[in-house]
């Protein structure tokens, strides 16, 4: 008898309109089973959202912004994925079979979907300091900063200078439009520019001195 429970209840799950979030969840069943046996990496059919918004935005940038309201980009998109799609599973039989049995399969397929993002959203939220990882090295954090020159000289044209990170250190490109900088002199990171990837340096208290 516990069987035939479970025989009638597989078929349900495939029948509409729970078929289409069960099959996604089937998928991704196996999916993480691969991964899990490790002949996949974790990785594998993931990618990065870059979703900062600059100052600069165009309309491109702009609309992404519902995807960064949904946490996609600051969970992987796999994980972000499967717990959309269990969620659409739940919802799709909670509304078929208990809330709403007499809507139409379409209506029940959008509600379940639609409903599932902002569910999706939701418990992604407490992840979210799992998987932020804070870049000390950008160009921002750089600013204020102090390099040593590594050229033979720094001048408004250009040179190079180290920073130190604690690992192997940062080879910046430099610019210095207040005088000369030469070897081994401290300079002060004062500015970025990100249109030619260079950092402004001026000299230190100590290289004044």
């Amino acid at each position: 008898m516990s069987f035939l429970n479970f025989a009638g209840t597989f078929e349900t799950w495939f029948t509409m309109p729970i078929q289409p979030s069960s099959v996604i969840v089937a998928v991704l069943l196996v999916y993480w089973s691969v991964v899990a046996l490790g002949a996949l990496d974790v990785e594998f059919l993931d990618w990065d959202f870059d979703l900062n918004l600059e100052t600069d935005a165009n309309v491109f940038d702009i609309g992404l912004v519902p995807l960064r309201f949904l946490n996609l980009g600051s969970i992987p998109v796999m994980i972000w994925v499967s717990l959309y799609a269990l969620a659409a599973w739940f919802l799709s039989m909670a509304i078929s079979l208990y809330w709403a049995p007499d809507q139409t399969h379409g209506v029940v397929i959008a509600e379940a979907f639609g409903l599932a993002m902002l569910v999706t959203k939701f418990v992604t939220n407490p992840l979210k300091p799992i998987f932020e990882t804070t870049d000390t090295n950008r160009p921002e954090s750089l600013i204020g900063q102090t390099c040593t020159i590594t050229s033979m000289t720094v001048t408004a044209s250009g040179g190079e200078a180290s920073y130190a990170t604690g690992q192997a250190p940062l080879i910046l490109t430099v610019r210095c439009l207040d005088g000369e900088l030469e070897r081994g002199h401290t300079a002060e990171i004062t500015e970025y520019s990100k249109d030619d990837n260079a950092y402004f340096v001026c000299a230190t208290n100590e290289e004044n001195k």
